[in-house]
């Protein structure tokens, strides 16, 4: 499913002296199949932003309510669209019900989001609640099974329990198994892998690049984190102030250290060590990866020696 954003507003409080604008004329396409990662400062509009992909914030043409304003002298706004695939996510005559069984959206700490009395219950309740027609014990019980596999965790090891009995790490599991359970062709991530330590983080992220070969066409995360975004992503939107700054894959992306300090943004730490190498007068291109950042300095040395 192809996401299309342009000219996306939104304030908070609107018409009330608490209006805060969150969003200002965002444009951004992110095309099916992509690892999508975006990032900005807290406020930087960016989870506003996500939020508005499953219709967890709506535009307000979307809504009932809307009347569509008396034209003026002054020329007309540009028109905003917003597609999810085949979904369009201003028009009061989407199935919002349908959308949000296609795209997954999955919050900063989910595992604080756990409620039942057992993981299957908990996972299950995605499932029965977007099911076309009421499934059947069994198709229940396969659904949760293959969710649970697919996240690493032993279904008639785990199931039964209470959600609470898990480690941490198995609860974020169980708690993105509860997304992905409906197979939805786009799965968005707000900070998955906050809070967790370096394995945490490695493991997290390998479960996401699993789920994106075999279970999701389209992943979009959301993260602070600038190794984390040049390491897994085919290519990452920075937002700042409401607005979109630039869309560029991390090769690309992270040679604009000054404008991303700017920013107040951070660079991966293989962008703060090749710009110590450039100062001291080695050049070394690289797409900031680990991986590539030490193929390039080891045939360098061998160059060298």
């Amino acid at each position: 499913m192809r996401i299309v954003a342009e000219h996306l507003s939104y304030t908070y409080n609107a018409a009330t002296l608490f209006a805060t604008t969150a969003l200002k004329d965002v444009s951004l396409t992110v095309e099916e199949g992509e690892f999508f990662g975006i990032i900005g400062h807290t406020g930087s509009g960016k989870s506003t932003f996500v939020q508005h992909l499953n219709g967890l914030i709506r535009v307000p043409s979307s809504m009932k309510r809307y009347k569509k304003k008396k034209s003026k002298k002054n020329p007309p706004l540009p028109q905003t669209v917003l597609q999810v695939g085949e979904f369009d996510l201003t028009d009061k005559k989407t199935n919002f019900r349908e959308l949000r069984r296609h795209v997954g959206l999955v919050f900063q700490y989910p595992e604080y989001q756990l409620f039942a009395e057992s993981v299957k219950e908990d996972v299950a309740f995605g499932f029965k609640n977007f099911a076309e027609k009421k499934p059947t014990d069994g198709e229940v019980a396969e659904a949760v099974r293959a969710a649970l596999e697919v996240v690493g965790l032993d279904y008639n090891e785990v199931a039964g329990k209470s959600p609470f009995e898990l480690s941490g790490g198995q609860k974020r599991r169980v708690a993105i198994a509860g997304v992905i359970v409906t197979r939805p062709e786009v799965l968005v991530l707000d900070e998955p892998a906050a809070g967790l330590d370096p394995v945490g983080k490695r493991e997290i992220m390998e479960l996401l690049h699993k789920l994106h070969r075999e279970w999701c066409k389209t992943v979009v995360i959301v993260s602070h984190d600038m190794d984390e975004i040049s390491e897994n992503c085919t290519r990452a939107a920075v937002f700042a102030e409401g607005s979109v700054k630039y869309v560029l894959p991390p090769r690309e992306l992270f040679r604009k250290r000054d404008e991303l300090r700017a920013l107040g943004l951070d660079i991966p730490l293989t962008a703060r060590l090749l710009e110590k190498l450039e100062q001291a007068g080695v050049s070394v291109d690289c797409d900031f990866t680990a991986e590539d950042f030490i193929a390039k300095i080891s045939a360098l040395r061998g160059d060298r020696a």
